[in-house]
């Protein structure tokens, strides 16, 4: 196989933090596999992955504990719409984030499994013993039989600290998320590939999370919020009226929707212009401006289109 031939068959394993999982496989669609990792991830582990390449592998220690599986695709099966593979791996990370499953995170990626790291340590022991009977401490350390193969990969999103909504989701990720995923994914992917207003706003509603505070959390959110409608004029009414149409049926619920959305978007507003805000109160604007983008944007995944100003107004008054 020559050098091309193999790259394009390379298979990447982005390891997954925060996230429960209620089995060891599930298949998310589009070439696209959640595993589990079956032992836990060590600092130990981690440094046998240095040794063999990982420069970075000490960033990963305060994540370890919290590593729970690893999101698996190759080269080959991403070549439509024109994503590649990790940036595939990343859209379903995004999906995960939709799906209300927001405290997990994608810090890192490997060509072979995390599985294959996580309990290295441990299962291998006996051969480092062995081999420290056999050939004594300088051979075992410094030349051990039971390494890794080369490490192949890097850090991606890293962080140790995530805002969160009032309210997320801490079931773990099973049968039927995998079946919604299964029939949405492919979907999802061509929609973030080729409309470039979705792709804004579905990384706002990924990376608000890595703010710094409240306010420039909401600022982010919104953003993507008014990315989603297009609109320059009568923000505040119009944003609140077509929101409404997504949010809720016809009657009290909508009418409901539509003030929350207002009280909300005047909260965004006293974020963003420094103006004094309580702590509850930039708390539940947080929280509201999640939850509407986050409406959004599955509303456009289940279409497999944004909605036009036209199809709000036919929601509303057709």
């Amino acid at each position: 196989m020559n050098g091309r031939e193999e790259e394009k068959s390379q298979t990447w394993h982005v390891l997954v933090c925060g996230l429960p999982l209620a089995g060891d496989v599930f298949d998310l669609g589009s070439s696209l596999t959640l595993r589990r990792l079956l032992l836990p991830l060590s600092v130990f582990d981690l440094a046998a992955a240095g040794g063999v390449g990982f420069r970075e592998w000490a960033i990963l220690e305060p994540l370890a504990g919290n590593a729970t599986a690893e999101i698996v695709t190759d080269d080959t099966s991403a070549a439509e719409p024109g994503y590649d593979a990790l940036n595939k791996c990343w859209l379903a990370s995004a999906l995960l984030v939709l799906r209300g499953f927001v405290r997990h995170i994608c810090p890192a990626v490997s060509a072979y499994s995390w599985n294959f790291i996580a309990g290295h340590q441990t299962q291998t022991a006996p051969i480092f013993h062995e081999q420290l009977a056999e050939e004594g401490i300088h051979a075992a350390v410094f030349n051990p039989r039971r390494s890794l193969p080369p490490f192949r990969g890097s850090i991606l999103d890293y962080h140790l600290r995530l805002l969160l909504p009032r309210d997320t989701r801490n079931s773990a990720f099973g049968l039927t998320e995998a079946v919604w995923f299964r029939e949405h994914l492919e979907r999802f992917n061509i929609l973030a590939a080729n409309e470039e207003r979705f792709r804004y706003a579905l990384e706002a509603a990924v990376d608000w999370r890595f703010s710094k505070d409240h306010r420039s959390a909401i600022a982010r959110l919104w953003s993507g919020i008014e990315s989603l409608f297009g609109l320059s004029t009568e923000l505040v009414y119009r944003v609140s009226l077509l929101a409404s149409s997504v949010l809720a049926p016809r009657g009290p619920d909508r009418l409901a929707a539509f003030k929350r959305v207002k009280e909300t978007y005047g909260i965004r507003s006293k974020a963003v212009h420094g103006e004094p805000v309580d702590g509850a109160k930039l708390e539940k604007g947080l929280h509201d401006s999640y939850e509407i983008l986050r409406a959004l944007l599955l509303d456009a995944v289940e279409r497999g289109k944004i909605r036009t100003e036209e199809d709000h107004y036919n929601e509303l008054l057709g």
